[in-house]
């Protein structure tokens, strides 16, 4: 069982809703894992990666 995220404002849609009781699953259908750039936006980033701790957990599972 996963630990309970506070703030889910950095986290995926997946994951801000796995932070619920009932859809931990959902941690393994999110697919931010890295920042997306805005292309020629000169750093900008147009979506950020999911900041949700299980990340580093599934990652190091597979």
């Amino acid at each position: 069982m996963t630990a309970p995220i506070d703030d889910t404002s950095t986290c995926s849609a997946e994951c801000a809703l796995a932070a619920q009781d009932g859809y931990q699953e959902l941690h393994h259908e999110c697919r931010q894992t890295k920042d997306i750039p805005l292309p020629h936006g000169a750093g900008l980033v147009l979506v950020r990666r999911c900041t949700c701790p299980c990340h580093t957990r599934i990652a190091g599972a597979s």
